[in-house]
């Protein structure tokens, strides 16, 4: 038992889970973004491709380790939103991992954009078939309940349930599964759990894995969380990644860490003309 407690992400986390659906599900504070960010290490470890939809934007701390991730739009980019089409040519020709960052944008004119990007992602896809995992941070803000967002929700959707052959994966981040649309959630092979205490949530994890797990749900830990498959279910360690935390938490008499990203890879500024 202690050594199945003590298994980390990496040892769970192989080239497969690039072309799967994964949802990460856990209240604020217990890890979620932590082990988002993490994912995206390993990514750049073994040179797979990736891409994150970064509503809050709070990833392009993965430039504090990795140079070669390209920053579409927000604070930190090293390309304007309004260049992303121009941009993406090159980005996808060349295999580059990127972080399309719209923490600038309200969410109608975010969810307009994600509509476009995924209908030429979706078509792009069936012409390569080259594997890609695209990971959505608040994924509920294009793929919620809400009816507000019909066009974003049917685009994204049709992604995950028509895309996966032809090189799609997703991993989806949200504070509750209530607040995600159910078609996503049904596309979902694995679910990585973090602590939740509330009673809809936890009986609609048992409707979706077919076990009540809901006392070890609300037992876990921050660093901890519950890995759900066909398999079955085990419990992993987040573990420690390599670079800053934009989500960490303002805490009274502790100073927040001063981040400070690499400049990007001087070989990917030449192919995008960067200067």
């Amino acid at each position: 038992m202690i050594n199945m407690i003590n298994k980390t992400i990496e040892e769970w986390y192989t080239s497969e889970k690039v072309t799967e659906i994964s949802t990460l599900i856990g209240n604020t504070g217990y890890g979620k973004t932590y082990l988002a960010q993490k994912i995206q290490e390993i990514y750049c470890v073994n040179k797979w491709p990736f891409a994150v939809i970064d509503k809050m934007g709070i990833h392009y701390t993965i430039r504090t380790e990795f140079d070669e991730v390209i920053i579409i739009g927000g604070e930190y980019g090293d390309v304007e939103i309004e260049d992303l089409d121009s941009a993406l040519h090159v980005i996808l020709d060349k295999g580059y991992n990127y972080i399309l960052d719209l923490s600038e944008l309200d969410d109608p004119d975010a969810q307009e954009l994600v509509t476009e990007y995924f209908n030429y992602m979706f078509e792009w896809h069936k012409m390569t078939r080259k594997p890609r995992n695209y990971m959505i941070e608040e994924c509920d803000v294009f793929i919620g309940q809400g009816g507000g967002m019909l066009k974003v929700k049917n685009m994204i959707s049709k992604c995950i349930t028509k895309g996966r052959m032809n090189g799609f994966g997703f991993t989806l981040l949200s504070q509750r599964f209530r607040m995600i649309d159910k078609t996503p959630l049904g596309q979902t092979r694995n679910y990585i759990i973090f602590n939740m205490k509330l009673t809809n949530d936890l009986a609609l994890l048992k409707n979706l894995v077919g076990e009540d797990i809901s006392a070890q749900v609300r037992r876990l830990k921050e660093g901890r969380c519950i890995i759900m498959t066909d398999e079955g279910h085990t419990s992993y360690r987040v573990g420690t990644k390599l670079g800053k935390d934009a989500a960490e938490t303002p805490q009274v008499g502790k100073i927040l860490q001063d981040i400070k990203i690499k400049p990007l890879n001087q070989k990917i500024k030449d192919a995008l003309e960067l200067g």
